[in-house]
C-alpha cells in the first residue's frame, strides 16, 4: 500500500507540473508485469540464491494486487475504446481474476489432498489406476475358478467394470465427491448375504480397492484442478506480458504526434 500510495503522489506531481502521467503509470505497469512474470522463472531455478520461494510468493501477491491501483492510475475507470488497448486490460483483469482463483485452490486443495491420507505424484495416477482395475478384475475371475459362483461377477459387470475403467468425467473433475463410492459400497453390501466364501472374499477386497480407486480420482481432480489452473495462468501472464510490451511500443511511436 505505501508503494501504490508513492505512486500516487508521483502522478500527482508530475499532474501539478502539467507533464502526462501515462507514460510514467505505463513504465511502473510493465515492470511490475515483468516482475510477476519472473516468478515462474524463479521456481524453476531453486537451485540459485534469489530468495525463498516464499518470499517470492508474497511479494509476487503484493505487486499483484497493487497493480490494479496503478491500472486505474493509468487506464481511468473508463473501458478503453481501442482494439489494443480494451484486449490488454482484458487480459489483464483475467490475469488478475485469475491469480485471485489460483490463490484460493492452492490454499484449499493441499489440505483437502493431506484429509485423503496418501501422498500420489500426479504422474503416478494413471499407472496406479491401471494396477487397481487388474487387481479388481484379479479378484472375480479368482472368486469364479475357486466357486464356480458368478454373482459377484455379474454384479462387477454390471456395476463396477465401468466405474474401474473410465474417468469420472468433467462434474466430477470440477467438484470431485464420494457419492458413487458410497452408492456403490452400499450396493456391495447388500450383495454379501448372497455370496458364498470365495466371493465374500474377492468382495472384501473389492471394497479396498473401490476406496483406493475413488482416492485417486479424487488426487487426480484436485490436482489437475491445480495444474489446469496454472496453465491457464500463466499462458495469460505471457500473452499479458507481449501484449503491455507492444502497447508500450506503440505509444511510443505515436508519443507527441510522431509515427
Amino acid at each position: 500500500m505505501m508503494m501504490l500510495a508513492l505512486v500516487w503522489l508521483w502522478v500527482r506531481a508530475l499532474e501539478n507540473r502539467l507533464t502526462p502521467s501515462s507514460f510514467a503509470t505505463g513504465y511502473v505497469m510493465l515492470a511490475a508485469m515483468l516482475f510477476l512474470a519472473l516468478y515462474n522463472i524463479r521456481k524453476k531455478l531453486p537451485f540459485f540464491p534469489l530468495g525463498s520461494s516464499a518470499t517470492w510468493l508474497q511479494w509476487h501477491l503484493y505487486v499483484g494486487i497493487g497493480s490494479l491501483g496503478v491500472f486505474a492510475l493509468h487506464a481511468g475507470l473508463n473501458w478503453p475504446t481501442g482494439t489494443l488497448e480494451a484486449t490488454l486490460a482484458a487480459v489483464y483483469l483475467s490475469t488478475i481474476v485469475s491469480g485471485l482463483i489460483g490463490l484460493y485452490l492452492t490454499r484449499t486443495i493441499p489440505a483437502q489432498l493431506a484429509r485423503v491420507g496418501e501422498e500420489v505424484l500426479y504422474e503416478r495416477i494413471p499407472a496406479l489406476s491401471r494396477q487397481v482395475q487388474r487387481q479388481a478384475g484379479d479378484a472375480v475371475l479368482e472368486s469364479v475358478t475357486a466357486s464356480g459362483a458368478i454373482t459377484l461377477a455379474d454384479f462387477y459387470t454390471a456395476k463396477l467394470y465401468d466405474y474401474f475403467q473410465r474417468p469420472r468425467g468433467t462434474r466430477y473433475f470440477l467438484r470431485p465427491t464420494t457419492a458413487v463410492r458410497r452408492s456403490l459400497m452400499g450396493e456391495m453390501q447388500n450383495l454379501r448375504r448372497y455370496l458364498c466364501e470365495p466371493e465374500l472374499a474377492a468382495c472384501e477386497r473389492l471394497f479396498s480397492l473401490v476406496r483406493r480407486k475413488d482416492d485417486l480420482d479424487y488426487h487426480s481432480a484436485r490436482q489437475g484442478m491445480l495444474k489446469t489452473w496454472l496453465f491457464v495462468h500463466l499462458g495469460l501472464t505471457y500473452a499479458l506480458v507481449i501484449l503491455a510490451v507492444l502497447h508500450g511500443l506503440v505509444a511510443l511511436a505515436f508519443r507527441g504526434g510522431a509515427v
